[in-house]
């Protein structure tokens, strides 16, 4: 399950425009849970049982245990717009964002998002107070929560994809496919894609950036073969580190 908050309609949304959404503040309820399930994640041949943990959060700590306690690291797994054609579930990745659980969806992040439909129809939710990269068991420390976010329209800035723009200067791309090599391609083809028009650099040359300087990363592995892989490659964009005249 993968609960989402909307449709918000956009007023003046169309095919072929963009959303820019900043998530600008992520307020977690003081308490989550994580869980294993029997016969679930990349560890499925151990887990065959179910055990859910209650786990109660203060201050910005999760407290695991007596003697285990650790910071919580706010993301939304879910932000995507609705998709052309049918309806799609919140449970999937896709071209409309989706579920990504991307951990670069947190306050302070700027999300690009094609618009498919009339009014976009935006939907946020499935918040985790943490996940690690990979979602290995198919469940994140999940907690309900309030998102704030901040929604601009880009009239005619046609993405095919959504991409990231990281509150530390970094740009993001993402894909997402049920064979992890072409998910992890996608990311790749879309970040040498945005350098080429951002930086109006030849194929050539942005492949040789982001060969040098981009970083390859999984988002969420949990079911390989039955479950799209979803994937994020980031770069430092110009103001950071990069001198582009």
């Amino acid at each position: 399950m993968n609960p989402a908050t909307g449709p918000v309609f956009v007023n003046g949304a169309e095919p072929g425009d963009s959303l820019l959404v900043e998530i600008q503040k992520v307020v977690l309820a003081d308490v989550g849970f994580l869980a294993v399930k029997a016969g679930v994640g990349l560890l499925a041949h151990r887990a065959d049982k179910y055990v859910t943990k209650i786990i109660p959060i203060q201050n910005g700590i999760a407290h695991f245990s007596d003697r285990i306690q650790f910071p919580v690291r706010p993301m939304v797994g879910v932000i995507g717009t609705a998709p052309s054609g049918e309806g799609i579930s919140t449970g999937y990745p896709g071209p409309h964002g989706g579920n990504m659980d991307n951990n670069e969806v947190k306050e302070g992040a700027k999300i690009h998002l094609p618009v498919f439909v009339p009014g976009a129809l935006l939907g946020i939710g499935d918040v985790h107070a943490s996940m690690g990269d990979g979602e290995i068991s198919m469940v994140g420390f999940e907690a309900c929560a309030e998102v704030t976010v901040k929604i601009d329209l880009l009239k005619g800035e046609t993405i095919t994809r959504p991409w990231i723009e990281t509150a530390d200067g970094r740009w993001v791309t993402t894909g997402d496919n049920l064979d992890p090599e072409q998910a992890m391609r996608i990311a790749c083809e879309e970040m040498v894609h945005l350098l080429m028009k951002r930086w109006d650099l030849s194929f050539e040359e942005a492949y040789m950036l982001a060969t040098a300087y981009a970083d390859l990363a999984i988002c969420q592995v949990c079911q390989p073969g039955e479950f799209p892989v979803t994937t994020r490659m980031s770069i430092p964009e110009e103001k950071t580190r990069f001198v582009v005249g």
